[in-house]
């Protein structure tokens, strides 16, 4: 018994470890495909009370790992007691975000007790609810209580091509179905091989072929999308300026002028370059407010005028007396005026705001509370496709993505700074997001950093051009928009659905299994599991 109090705890990190050597900056991706077994394995005999308590751990040393990057953001605040505030946010998350892979740990131990392996269909049956409610989790944790999607499992794969188109029909979400089907086939199969060594009685592996065939499909699905591209619109040529400027100078009066400085030199670097025809500097560039700020309004009126439309990422005020901020983007045309200006949606809870702030504002440096945008703007460009704007993480958000396109961009851009994590893994991470919100829409996107990825991601994920986070300077490319002859992809179309649909059949459920019903009646009795008499 001892030893096996050792043995399922180590299963449980063994599979947290798994499943966070497939994310950047490892990027074993295929490790992802194995990643739950261990844990499988070690819940399948268990109580509610274990199972629950293994798939926490499990969860919580997945994202101690592929969330440690968020240590280096106690590096950037002053005070122990800040700093002390910062890991213990971290750890919190992780414990937050560990909790959703309760709930289908908690279903697969419950019917796997059951488990016949000789009943291919029954278990094929487990594996399907299983698998749904583990996508129907992910989809909870990314849009409950304003929502982290941060490092869904399908997002590991974001290097594959092949294999991530199918998200144009489920979203990153059906790339998590795949892997995770997957490793409760392969689970299956070690289950069966191992039992059917003992008694001698074989019979072909089905729950893996059934695991394997919906890669099969995707990578047809995918072969095919790769192999037989639209006719997109004609080629926007952009320029995208990554200052580099440290978080600790980013907000210093003292460097306010070295600050606009480089952005200048940069961007008449770039105006020598012929055929540019928008440039973008990333997130909150500027060091003040542009509207209220001559020193910025005249840095941005020297670049424009007479020249090329710039798209500058600031803040923003509405009312200074009632401190009505907002984190924008300006689009300013070629005679120096403001075409349009976005504000950002999706606030990050204690960078931008500070939600329940009379108990919370002490944990927290955020000084001044931004106000949250209500919808998209849709940029124009003369005689080119219009474009939208993302700011920050809202690259993360897929329904922001689905919007901005439902509302008539052909392409977008993601202004960001990810100074306040620099030289740790968050740049990649944060990027391979951004793949799957061009993948799912079809269109491609161009991403401006102060720190971090700048770079461009076509229609179908491929990084055609990037800067390296250290270097900066500037980069220019051409970008193909969708067309208007391209309908919007399903996804686009109906968003979240197939999330939708596995988060209410796992809903179903769990009203089956967890519903008082009369003894005599099995809880399996639904689904065709029950054992045979």
């Amino acid at each position: 018994m001892k030893k096996r109090t050792y043995i399922l705890p180590l299963l449980a990190i063994i599979s947290g470890v798994l499943m966070a050597l497939a994310f950047p900056p490892f990027n074993h991706s295929l490790v992802a495909f194995i990643s739950l077994v261990p844990l499988l394995f070690a819940v399948r005999k268990t109580s509610k009370k274990q199972t629950a308590g293994l798939a926490l751990l499990t969860g919580w040393t997945f994202f101690l790992m592929s969330l440690f990057w968020l240590h280096v953001l106690s590096d950037q605040l002053e005070g122990g007691w800040m700093q002390a505030s910062a890991w213990l946010g971290y750890i919190v998350l992780c414990l937050l975000c560990a909790l959703y892979f309760i709930p289908p740990m908690l279903i697969f131990s419950m019917a796997v007790q059951r488990w016949d392996p000789y009943e291919w269909f029954h278990n094929l049956r487990i594996m399907f609810i299983t698998t749904a409610c583990w996508v129907g989790m992910e989809f909870l944790r990314a849009t409950l209580f304003t929502g982290f999607s941060w490092n869904q499992l399908g997002i590991s794969q974001y290097q594959d091509l092949v294999l991530i188109q199918i998200s144009s029909l489920g979203g990153v979400y059906a790339v998590s179905f795949i892997i995770v089907w997957l490793n409760l086939g392969i689970y299956a199969t070690l289950v069966q091989h191992v039992k059917t060594i003992k008694i001698r009685k074989y019979r072909i592996h089905v729950e893996l072929l059934a695991g394997l065939l919906p890669i099969a499909i995707a990578a047809s699905f995918g072969l095919r999308a790769l192999f037989n591209p639209p006719h997109p619109d004609p080629t926007i040529q952009v320029a995208l300026v990554q200052p580099n400027i440290p978080q600790s100078k980013k907000w210093s009066q003292k460097h306010a002028e070295e600050i606009r400085s480089k952005l200048l030199k940069q961007t008449q670097m770039v105006q020598r370059i012929p055929g540019i025809e928008l440039i973008i500097w990333p997130e909150t560039a500027v060091p003040d407010f542009l509207a209220m700020s001559l020193p910025s309004y005249e840095l941005v009126q020297k670049i424009t005028l007479h020249a090329t439309p710039l798209l500058v990422g600031t803040m923003d005020a509405k009312n200074l007396s009632e401190s009505i901020f907002y984190n924008s983007s300006w689009l300013i045309n070629s005679d120096g005026k403001i075409v349009k200006k976005y504000n950002k949606q999706h606030l990050v809870p204690f960078g931008e705001y500070v939600p329940f702030p009379s108990v919370m504002k002490k944990f927290t440096p955020v000084e001044v509370d931004f106000r949250a945008g209500t919808e998209s703007t849709l940029f124009p460009l003369p005689n080119k496709a219009p474009f939208s704007t993302l700011i920050c993480f809202e690259d993360t958000v897929a329904p922001l993505c689905t919007k901005a396109v439902r509302n008539g961009a052909h392409w977008l851009v993601n202004q960001s700074n990810d100074a306040w994590f620099e030289g740790s893994p968050e740049a990649e991470q944060h990027l391979s997001h951004a793949v799957f919100r061009a993948v799912e829409n079809r269109v491609p996107m161009a991403r401006c950093c102060n720190y971090g990825v700048s770079c461009i991601i076509d229609s179908y994920g491929r990084i055609t051009r990037k800067l390296k986070p250290a270097v900066g300077g500037f980069l220019t490319s051409p970008i193909r928009p969708s067309s208007d002859k391209n309908p919007h992809t399903f996804y686009t179309r109906k968003g979240d659905l197939f999330a939708k649909s596995m988060l209410l059949f796992s809903a179903f459920v769990f009203l089956l299994f967890f519903y008082p019903r009369k003894k005599t009646k099995s809880p399996y009795s639904d689904f065709g599991l029950d054992d045979k008499k």
